[in-house]
């Protein structure tokens, strides 16, 4: 064991996050007894926390470095991002719309439909891919946000983080009491998605050198008010998931855990959640078509289909091995191919 310059932690909090997503959408959206009940409502919100660790991991690159030359950078996007996105959508399309569709179109047609679903979010039966439109749009504003927080002082900052949690609350929990914030805040730029990415550059800055055990504390009070409110008052239950504030500072709590004491490295292990998080992107968007067509298809077929937790930890398992094969054989060849496209038009377009 030894402690290595890369910072592989980052690399492990990514693996973690991605076997975490693909378990969300492997628990199943109906409980058959209080036992699955419990068992769903204790790891869903830990788990969904993971969703908020994808946008810190984001922020806390491309926030910190990386956007001096803005139309570089949103270069490199359109090649690392957009490209492999539009890519995958176009599988989901083709397996939906074409592979097992009835409808019969002209290949025109089906392009034109194809990068209408891809613009407008109607991509066949991808329903993860919400978090590709928002990632975008936060990469958009990424090169000014970054040169606003870096010319903040670490004093700035926090206030900053404090208004914008502030606000974040209020529409949270304002709302189920009849208090519609909504509306007020409306015009309010700095809420949403945007705080885990801010959030993954700033608790770094800021925090880096700090004791770990209010964090975790703030983490495990997070998780209890969560159980608290599915259990006791499941009538009054807003914001369980995602942008409320115990979820924030679950992952929070998490997303330093790794910052503090995850930048040790185990050869074996580091080298291969080091080669999963080169590919986690891809498996991400590839993931919920291998779930619901193959994985699911062929642990039915398998006795542990009568057993609940087993059945969603093989699936969880099965789904991700499957993924990361072929995120692995699509990245080294198609998609290398893909992304030479966008370099060949800029140099033309250069050499003109």
């Amino acid at each position: 064991m030894e402690r290595k310059n890369r910072e592989v932690q980052f690399d492990y909090l990514r693996v973690i996050a991605v076997i975490a997503i693909i378990m969300v959408h492997s628990i199943p959206a109906e409980a058959a007894n209080d036992k699955q009940w419990f068992f769903s409502a204790a790891f869903m919100p830990v788990l969904l926390s993971f969703v908020g660790i994808y946008f810190m991991l984001s922020g806390l690159f491309i926030l910190d470095h990386g956007t001096e030359n803005i139309l570089e950078f949103y270069k490199n996007r359109i090649r690392t991002i957009v490209v492999p996105f539009g890519f995958y959508t176009g599988i989901y399309y083709f397996y939906y719309n074409v592979y097992l569709g009835q409808e019969k179109l002209t290949a025109f047609e089906h392009m034109k439909a194809w990068f209408l679903g891809w613009l407008t979010e109607t991509t066949p039966m991808a329903p993860h891919m919400w978090f590709m439109y928002v990632i975008l749009a936060l990469y958009i504003c990424a090169p000014f946000l970054a040169r606003m927080l870096r010319a903040m002082n670490d004093h700035e900052l926090k206030i900053f983080l404090t208004v914008m949690l502030i606000i974040q609350s209020l529409l949270v929990y304002m709302g189920p009491l009849g208090l519609f914030a909504e509306e007020s805040f409306q015009y309010m730029i700095f809420k949403g998605w945007l705080i885990y990415f801010v959030l993954g550059y700033s608790l770094k800055r800021l925090y880096h050198n700090s004791s770990y055990l209010p964090f975790a504390a703030a983490g495990l009070a997070g998780f209890a008010l969560t159980m608290f409110q599915k259990c006791f008052t499941p009538s009054y239950t807003p914001g369980i998931h995602d942008l409320a504030p115990a979820v924030i500072a679950m992952a929070s709590s998490i997303f330093l855990f790794f910052e503090f004491y995850g930048n040790v490295s185990f050869p074996l292990i580091t080298k291969a959640c080091g080669f999963i998080s080169r590919h986690s992107y891809s498996v991400y968007l590839i993931h919920y078509l291998v779930l619901g067509q193959l994985s699911a298809v062929i642990i039915e077929k398998t006795w542990i289909r009568h057993f609940y937790i087993p059945k969603i930890l093989c699936l969880t398992a099965l789904t991700f091995f499957i993924s990361l094969v072929v995120a692995w054989l699509l990245d080294e060849t198609v998609l290398k191919l893909l992304k030479r496209i966008p370099k060949l038009i800029w140099k033309r377009g250069n050499d003109r």
